[in-house]
């Protein structure tokens, strides 16, 4: 008796994955702009572009209300600026990174709900209500971490 060789036409998993957010990416900066830390620092000092800002904001779904708190200017200063001050690019950054790292783990509108949620981990708190510190970014990257690496939380 012969043996009935069976194919599998399964799709490659690639095929399952979307394509990752980066920071680079969100930002819409050259290659090597950010990787190393002497180019981010000049490229803070010069200033992210309005685009940058733009683009973070159409991926976070956030309102000029909650990224002006975030930046700590007003949302009147965030629809005039051009090119965002040392700090105010910093902090876009940061938010580009917490953004890239969340819309990679749960998706874009998983992530979106995640930042609106009180969280025990956080006392309770909804994520939202810390992106206006550095610290607190920090904090919720370290959240996404650890669900990341199956820590409980």
């Amino acid at each position: 008796m012969a043996k009935k060789i069976q194919h599998v036409n399964e799709p490659v998993m690639a095929a399952y994955r979307t394509s990752a957010v980066s920071v680079r990416s969100i930002l819409d900066l050259a290659i090597g702009w950010l990787e190393e830390p002497l180019s981010r620092v000049d490229t803070f000092r010069n200033g992210l572009e309005k685009s940058a800002f733009e683009n973070l904001k159409e991926l976070s779904g956030l309102d000029y209300n909650t990224l002006a708190g975030a930046l700590g200017v007003s949302t009147k200063t965030l629809q005039r600026k051009e090119v965002f001050d040392t700090i105010q690019s910093e902090k876009i950054y940061e938010l580009a990174e917490l953004y890239a790292l969340g819309v990679n783990y749960f998706g874009k509108d998983g992530f979106r709900r995640w930042m609106e949620r009180p969280l025990f981990s956080l006392g309770n708190r909804k994520p939202l209500e810390l992106i206006d510190v550095s610290a607190g970014i920090d904090l919720l990257k370290t959240e996404i971490l650890r669900m990341q690496h199956g820590i409980a939380v």
